[in-house]
């Protein structure tokens, strides 16, 4: 992770990508859902998505984020959480790049929280 944040420092263009409720974002296996079962008031109910607090959820996210990076070779790109950050040297590879993660995306089925991305920067928060 040193290596690519030293790496990531070089260049003049980055975009961050916020994913839309992390974790929610994944379906809890039919099977498994009643394991999630919780009871209230207004009846018993359990979750479709995988809800936060789930004691094996951050591994079963970062094992998605770690597939969804396999098909991202030859590129600068940083995931924590729900977060993916997207480093290039030039504007046209910084397109070409961004091109590819929202091709990932659209593959896993995952959705970005426009309001929180930010394309094309010189520097990230």
């Amino acid at each position: 992770m040193d290596d690519l944040l030293h790496a990531a420092k070089h260049t003049p263009f980055m975009t961050t990508i916020d994913l839309k409720s992390g974790y929610h974002q994944i379906s809890v296996c039919s099977s498994d859902r009643d394991k999630t079962a919780f009871v209230c008031p207004f009846g018993t109910f359990r979750f479709l998505r995988m809800p936060f607090g789930l004691k094996t959820a951050p591994a079963t996210f970062q094992r998605l984020i770690d597939k969804f990076h396999s098909g991202l070779k030859d590129m600068l790109v940083l995931s924590y959480l729900d977060d993916i950050i997207v480093f290039s040297e030039t504007f046209k590879k910084h397109l070409d790049d961004l091109k590819a993660v929202f091709e990932r995306l659209l593959l896993f089925k995952l959705q970005a929280n426009r309001s929180k991305c930010n394309f094309a920067c010189e520097r990230v928060k």
